[in-house]
C-alpha cells in the first residue's frame, strides 16, 4: 500500500519548494500587524487585542484581514506539502498537523471578525460583558483561541522531532516552542485579571506570542530535518518505512 507523503521523486523538490515559500510568506503576512507602527489605528499595542485591527468598524480592516487570510491559506498549503514531502515520525506527523490546524483556523478567523474595538471603545467592551454582540464576535474568540493553540502543538511536535539530533536545531525549535507557551499563559493570566477584557501589558504579551508564531514559520522554512531529502532535511533522521 502506497504510504502517506509519498510523490513521485522529480516532483519532491517542487513540492517542498512550494511548501517553504508558502511557510515564509505566510510569516511575513502574519507579521504585517507591525504596520500598526506607521498607521493611525487609534489603538494601543500595549493594552489592545492585535485582532482589533481587523475590527468591523476599524479603519485599516480590510488590510489586516486580508494579511491574516493569506497568511492562514498559505500555512495550510505548507503543511500539506510537509505531509508529502517533509520528514517521516510521529512528531513530524504532530507539527505538520499543528500548522495545518493553525492554517484552517487563521483563515477561518479572517471570516470571523470582531464587531468592534473592546479596548478602544467603552461602548463595544460594555456590549461584549453584556454578550449583546454579534455570534461572529463571539466566534472570533473562539477561531482565535484555536489558532494560537494549533501553533503551539504544531511548535512543539517540531521540537520534540528534533530533540533525537540534539544541537543548535533543536534550542532554536525549543526556544520558539518557550516564548509562544510562556506568552499564552500571561495572556491567559490578564484576561483572568480583567475579566476578559484586556489590561494594561496584554497586547505586549499577545504580540510576542504571535512573534513567537511568525519565528516559528520560518523554523519550518529553514530548520534542518524538518524537511525530507536535500540538505535541509538531513540530520533529522528517516522514521521507519
Amino acid at each position: 500500500m502506497i504510504g502517506v507523503g509519498k510523490v513521485p521523486a522529480n516532483g519532491e523538490h517542487a513540492v517542498r519548494a512550494v511548501g517553504r515559500a508558502s511557510a515564509l510568506i505566510a510569516a511575513g503576512c502574519y507579521s504585517l500587524w507591525l504596520l500598526e507602527f506607521g498607521l493611525a489605528t487609534g489603538l494601543s499595542p500595549t493594552l489592545s487585542f492585535v485582532s482589533e485591527l481587523s475590527a468591523a468598524d476599524q479603519p485599516y480592516a480590510g488590510l489586516f484581514s486580508a494579511a491574516d487570510r493569506a497568511a492562514g491559506v498559505l500555512a495550510a498549503l505548507a503543511a500539506v506539502c510537509g505531509v508529502l514531502t517533509g520528514e517521516r515520525g510521529c512528531w513530524h506527523l504532530v507539527a505538520w498537523l499543528g500548522l495545518a490546524g493553525f492554517g484552517l483556523a487563521t483563515t477561518a478567523d479572517s471570516f470571523l471578525p470582531m464587531d468592534c474595538a473592546v479596548s478602544a471603545d467603552a461602548v463595544c467592551a460594555s456590549a461584549e460583558t453584556a454578550g449583546a454582540l454579534s455570534a461572529v464576535h463571539t466566534w472570533h474568540a473562539v477561531s482565535s483561541s484555536l489558532a494560537g493553540t494549533m501553533a503551539l502543538v504544531g511548535a512543539a511536535g517540531m521540537a520534540i522531532a528534533l530533540r533525537p539530533s540534539g544541537g543548535p536545531r533543536f534550542l532554536v525549535a525549543a526556544a520558539v516552542f518557550g516564548v509562544q507557551a510562556v506568552a499564552m499563559i500571561v495572556v491567559l493570566l490578564l484576561l483572568a485579571v480583567g475579566a476578559g477584557q484586556p489590561v494594561e501589558g496584554f497586547g505586549v504579551a499577545q504580540r510576542v506570542q504571535i512573534v513567537g508564531v511568525a519565528a516559528w514559520l520560518v523554523c519550518v522554512v529553514c530548520l534542518p530535518g524538518v524537511w525530507g531529502g536535500g540538505a535541509s532535511g538531513t540530520g533529522g533522521g528517516p522514521a521507519p518505512g
